[in-house]
């Protein structure tokens, strides 16, 4: 009885995000709040991803009755609409006993895992570790009985490591290797630069051509990055930012299959949305890169840019067969 009751509880708390996230009215704080419950238990995520997957399959039921005087009535409308997933969810959940996972992963071997373009994946490992990849990302894992060991091919990563002391956790990422022994923490690989974010324990980063020493000595380690801390590295330089745990969790919002941009130039917005498509966005002439825009886009519905683009900016959308370009309203 109770663990029905507390499932019943969590399932109410992720339709309430989920309606949250979609009323126009979500605050940036509220929006941290969202990342961290979902990050605090497997069991949130899952929710959380099956509210997702249900607006979707729900034809958007909510966002055609917004009402006008959003202040006035956000809270009334947060409430319908999240007792309307709940609704959905109920019948979802009597035609669809062990719903399917909202993505899915090629494993073409046992010990290699990716994801195309525009494709989110959650895995497990042998030792109890859960990683998160993004899109067109790659890993490949090597495990034991003394060791556990990861090569980030490509692309980008979210690590909760099962804590095990006598089995040190390391991934390569070319340049460098991270070493942890049960931790949390994102790791993004592009041809310039690696970024690593860490939401909790501690995390020791050397380069890969110093050989690895069992146990961690976390003295000696080149960099550490402990929880609540950032580090871009290149072949050459460093930097290390110690931000808050809502900056730190704001660099993993994909895990939710959405962005958020605040104020952010139209260039940024659309490298980052390339990273999701197969038909690229590309820009006429530098100039539009520099329009500012905000809004929350779902990864899943790829083109819903395109429409809040020619609705909140000077802007015209051309279609071509390998491409779409944007360019000045005339």
């Amino acid at each position: 009885m109770n663990s029905n009751m507390n499932q019943e509880v969590i399932q109410k708390q992720a339709a309430t995000y989920v309606a949250r996230l979609y009323s126009g009215e979500l605050s940036a704080e509220e929006e941290m709040q969202i990342y961290a419950w979902c990050d605090r238990s497997p069991e949130h995520q899952q929710e959380f991803d099956t509210m997702l997957a249900i607006w979707d399959t729900s034809n958007q039921l909510f966002q055609t009755a917004q009402p006008k005087k959003k202040k006035k009535n956000t809270y009334w409308f947060t409430g319908i609409a999240a007792s309307l997933v709940c609704s959905v969810l109920a019948i979802w959940y009597l035609a669809n006993p062990a719903p399917a996972p909202l993505y899915q992963a090629s494993i073409p071997k046992p010990n290699i895992y990716h994801t195309a373009v525009g494709e989110l994946s959650t895995v497990g490992l042998p030792d109890g570790s859960v990683v998160t990849l993004n899109t067109d990302s790659a890993i490949r894992i090597d495990f034991t009985g003394q060791q556990r060991r990861v090569w980030l091919e490509r692309g980008e990563a979210f690590f909760d490591v099962a804590k095990d002391e006598n089995r040190i956790f390391s991934i390569n990422t070319g340049e460098k290797t991270i070493r942890v022994i049960g931790t949390k923490f994102n790791v993004r690989k592009s041809d310039a630069t690696l970024k690593v974010s860490v939401t909790e324990g501690l995390v020791a980063i050397q380069s890969s051509s110093i050989p690895s020493r069992e146990p961690i000595d976390f003295e000696d380690a080149e960099t550490l990055l402990p929880a609540g801390s950032v580090g871009a590295f290149n072949g050459t330089s460093e930097v290390i930012t110690h931000v808050t745990s809502k900056e730190v969790l704001a660099n993993q919002q994909w895990r939710q299959g959405i962005f958020r941009f605040n104020n952010e130039p139209l260039g940024n917005v659309i490298t980052e949305f390339n990273r999701y498509r197969l038909k690229k966005i590309t820009l006429q002439n530098r100039a539009l890169g520099k329009l500012k825009i905000s809004g929350v886009f779902k990864l899943k519905d790829g083109d819903s840019i395109l429409s809040a683009l020619e609705a909140a900016l000077p802007v015209e959308i051309d279609r071509y067969p390998e491409y779409i370009e944007l360019s000045a309203r005339n």
